[in-house]
C-alpha cells in the first residue's frame, strides 16, 4: 500500500441541505463518490483513502453520529437517503455520482438508489446491512460478542480514538433510526428497482450479514455482483484491506467491463456469484 494514501487530507465542513445541516468530510482528487459510513461511524480506513488516490471522496455523516445532532423530523433511514440527495445536488457539481456504502451506509446507499435513481451511477454495496430474513437471530450489540463477529482478525482493529460520548450517540442514533434488527421490509420488497451497475462485497466469516441476504441483493438486483471476500468478517475493510481496495476501485473505474477481469483473477477476493 503507497503510504500516500493516509497522507491526504479529510477536512470536516458543513453544508445546508434546504434548512438542514449536514457534517461531512471530503477528500482526495478525481470523478465524484460518495462515501456512505457504517453505524461506527466515520474512519479512513485504508480502502478509503485508496480510494481518495483517484477520486474525490465526500462522505456526509449521519445525524446523529460522530457527535452531529439528530434531526428529529427524520427518523428513517429511508429519510436520511433523501436528505443525502439533498447534499449531493447541493455539493456535487452533476448531482450524481458513484456511491460506495458500508454495513448501515450500504443500507442508507440502497434506498438513495431506489428513490433517487438519477443521482446514483454506479453502486458498492459493503457487507450492507438492513436485509436480514424475519427468522434470523436477533443481532447483539454485547461488545465481546460483537468483537468477535466484526472481525475475523481483532489484532487489525484499529485504535478507537472517538470520545466516548461519540460512541454513546452512535449508539442512540441506531436506536433513533430503528434500525436494531437490520431488518428493512420495505426496502427488501423495491431492491428490484435498483437500476444501476451494483457490487455486493460479503466477507466469508460475516454472521451479521446472513448470506442469505447478499444473495437475495445479487438474485433481485437486475445489474449486480456478488463476490465473496475469503478470510473476513463484518468488517471487511479492516479484515482484507487491500482486496476490499482493490475490488472498489477496479468496479468504479472498469464499470461494465468489471467482471471480465474479476473472472480472470478470482484469487484477488474470492468467487463471484
Amino acid at each position: 500500500m503507497s503510504s500516500d494514501f493516509k497522507s491526504l487530507t479529510w477536512p470536516l465542513r458543513s453544508a445546508e441541505a434546504p434548512g438542514r445541516e449536514l457534517s461531512y468530510f471530503v477528500g482526495g482528487r478525481g470523478p465524484d463518490v460518495l462515501y456512505l459510513h457504517p453505524a461506527s461511524g466515520f474512519r479512513v480506513s485504508d480502502p478509503l483513502a485508496r480510494l481518495a488516490t483517484k477520486f474525490r471522496v465526500w462522505a456526509p455523516i449521519v445525524p446523529g453520529f460522530d457527535g452531529t445532532e439528530l434531526q428529529e423530523e427524520i427518523t428513517t433511514l429511508r429519510g436520511v437517503a433523501d436528505l443525502i440527495s439533498e447534499f449531493m445536488s447541493a455539493k456535487i457539481s452533476s448531482g450524481r455520482c458513484d456511491v460506495v456504502g458500508h454495513s448501515l451506509g450500504g443500507w442508507i446507499g440502497a434506498w438513495l438508489a431506489v428513490l433517487h435513481p438519477e443521482q446514483v451511477d454506479q453502486l458498492v454495496l459493503s457487507a450492507p446491512a438492513g436485509f436480514r430474513a424475519p427468522d434470523a437471530a436477533p443481532l447483539s450489540f454485547e461488545p465481546a460478542v460483537m468483537l468477535k463477529q466484526l472481525y475475523a482478525h481483532p489484532e487489525k482493529r484499529p485504535i478507537d480514538e472517538k470520545p466516548p460520548e461519540f460512541i454513546t450517540g452512535n449508539r442512540d442514533a441506531i436506536v433513533h433510526y430503528d434500525a436494531g434488527e437490520s431488518r428493512d421490509v420495505d426496502l427488501m420488497s423495491r431492491v428490484s428497482e435498483i437500476e444501476c451497475g451494483t457490487l455486493i462485497m460479503h466477507g466469508t466469516q460475516d454472521v451479521r450479514v446472513p448470506v442469505d441476504a447478499v444473495q437475495m441483493l445479487r438474485h433481485e438486483i437486475p445489474h449486480s455482483q456478488l463476490m465473496y471476500i475469503y478470510d473476513a468478517a463484518h468488517g471487511l475493510e479492516i479484515d482484507q484491506p487491500e482486496r476490499v481496495g482493490e475490488l472498489i476501485e477496479d468496479f468504479l473505474m472498469r464499470g461494465e467491463a468489471f467482471i471480465v477481469k474479476a473472472t480472470q483473477t478470482g484469487d484477488a477476493a474470492g468467487a463471484g456469484a
